[in-house]
């Protein structure tokens, strides 16, 4: 991999970007980020969001364990063990909380909310962005808040 600035990863938003299984999601292929030139720190946190660029929705955020250093020479990677999980602690039920991973990370059609159609995946699923945080965004950031920059 040629070395590049610090870009977000596109993943699909299907079965091949994200695997939904009970109130988790995990990626279903290594995401590897340009390689290192230049820049020091430490990655701590991943996110999820709308935007190729600049401040757009943070959808879901997650720790990075372990850390990776910023250094020259490294490649940032986030594993298939990388995982999203619905926290039970928001009171939403398991089937609800795969459901909504489906909806937002697969494209999958919920069923049976209003209508027997109910909520209907995008006719377009497109992508969804990976970026890297040296510090938690918070409930309240975006997807530029502690978001890494390296050359």
């Amino acid at each position: 991999m040629n070395m590049a600035t610090y870009a977000r990863v596109a993943v699909a938003r299907s079965g091949s970007g994200f695997t939904v299984t009970s109130t988790a999601a995990t990626l279903t292929a290594a995401a590897d980020f340009p390689e290192v030139a230049t820049g020091s720190g430490t990655i701590t946190h991943f996110g999820v969001g709308r935007a190729s660029s600049g401040a757009g929705e943070l959808l879901f955020k997650g720790t990075i364990n372990p850390t990776i250093a910023i250094a020259a020479g490294v490649i940032p990677r986030l594993k298939t063990g990388t995982t999203i999980t619905q926290a039970a602690s928001d009171g939403m039920p398991n089937t609800t909380a795969n459901n909504l991973l489906l909806l937002l990370l697969n494209n999958t059609t919920w069923a049976n909310i209003g209508d027997p159609t109910g909520i209907v995946g995008s006719t377009s699923a497109g992508s969804l962005y990976l970026s890297l945080h040296t510090a938690d965004p918070g409930d309240s950031g975006n997807q530029t808040t502690s978001e890494v920059s390296y050359t």
